[in-house]
């Protein structure tokens, strides 16, 4: 547990999309309130953008504080591309309602399943 540890150090998540069309105008949203979770369980990080823009064909890199070139989650050429070892079989993009259209509508929201004390830091 003390390597995993060491090989995922935990500053807070963050999100960052690249447009390959840079014609294209729109805000990224992510609610501001924190997400409680029991250790264990699973929870979304909702995340969307604004307008809906179709963003299958971004560069969706979800990352830790100082870790961009580590990403937590890299989408891109439309599948995932790479996951840090420690949140690998953990995460993934999700739709963050039953409503959502998912990345066709701009959904880029992300999953973390089996949550440790560890993905709080």
């Amino acid at each position: 547990l003390k390597e995993m540890q060491k090989r995922c150090n935990r500053p807070p998540l963050s999100l960052l999309l690249v447009c390959l069309c840079l014609s294209v105008s729109f805000i990224v949203v992510v609610p501001g309130d924190p997400i409680v979770a029991h250790v264990g369980s699973t929870v979304i990080v909702p995340c969307w953008t604004s307008p809906p823009e179709n963003a299958e064909a971004l560069e969706i890199r979800w990352y830790r504080h100082d870790q961009f070139n580590n990403p937590v989650l890299l989408y891109n050429h439309g599948k995932i591309q790479d996951i840090q070892e420690c949140f690998r079989n953990r995460s993934s993009l999700a739709l963050r309602s039953d409503q959502s259209g998912g990345l066709k509508d701009g959904d880029v929201s992300l999953r973390l399943e089996k949550l440790t004390f560890q993905d709080a830091d």
